[in-house]
C-alpha cells in the first residue's frame, strides 16, 4: 500500500483508502450449519440486475464500477434470493479474485435469513467448483461479521484486504 499511494503522490495522481477489511475464510465446508431454504426462489444475477445492484453498492460511483459489476455477473459465480417478481431482495458476487463479496440484503427483506441462505448457498458451490471460499468485511459491519463467524468463517488476522481507489476509480489491493 505505501508503494502504490508513493508512485501515485509522485506522479501526482489523486489516491484515496477506501476500506480495509477483515479477510474471512472458510476451511470446512461441511461445518457450515444447516440452511432452510424451502419456499426460497434462488437463482444467479443476470444482467438485467445490474443497475439494481450497482445503485447499491456503496463504492459504485462510475461506469468503470458498472463495468467490473458486469463482468462479476456475466463470468463469475453469484446468488440471489428472488421475490415473487423474480427481482432480486439479497444477492452475493465473486470478485475477480475468487472472494465473495457485495453481500447485500434490500432494507425491507432483512431479518428473514435470505443472508445467511445466500451466503451458505454460494459457499457450497464455490467449494464444489473448485474455489477457494473466502470473503472480505468490512470492520465497522459487524452484522456481516457475525453472519460469517455464525456459518464456520474464521478471520485470518495476517491479512488484510485495502480497497483503493486512484483519480477516483476504485481497484483492489490485497
Amino acid at each position: 500500500m505505501e508503494i502504490f499511494k508513493a508512485v501515485a503522490s509522485e506522479k501526482g495522481v489523486p489516491s484515496s483508502k477506501l476500506a480495509v477489511c477483515h479477510t474471512m475464510i472458510l476451511e470446512d465446508v461441511s461445518k457450515l450449519p444447516q440452511v432452510d431454504s424451502s419456499g426460497i426462489s434462488l437463482s444467479s444475477l443476470d444482467e438485467s440486475h445490474l443497475g439494481l445492484v450497482n445503485q447499491m453498492w456503496k463504492f459504485a460511483k462510475d461506469e468503470i464500477a458498472v463495468s467490473m459489476i458486469r463482468n462479476m455477473i456475466t463470468h463469475f459465480p453469484s446468488c440471489c434470493v428472488l421475490d415473487p417478481e423474480g427481482k432480486p431482495v439479497s444477492w452475493m458476487l465473486m470478485y475477480v479474485s475468487c472472494a465473495m463479496g457485495m453481500l447485500y440484503t434490500l432494507p425491507e427483506h432483512r431479518g428473514k435469513g435470505y443472508a445467511k441462505v445466500v451466503v451458505s448457498t454460494m459457499a457450497k458451490r464455490l467449494h464444489t467448483e473448485g474455489y477457494p471460499v473466502y470473503c472480505f468485511v468490512e470492520p465497522e459491519n459487524m452484522v456481516s461479521y457475525r453472519l460469517f463467524k455464525n456459518l464456520g468463517f474464521s478471520e485470518d488476522p495476517l491479512y488484510k484486504h485495502v480497497f483503493y481507489a486512484f483519480n477516483e476509480h476504485k481497484i483492489f489491493q490485497g
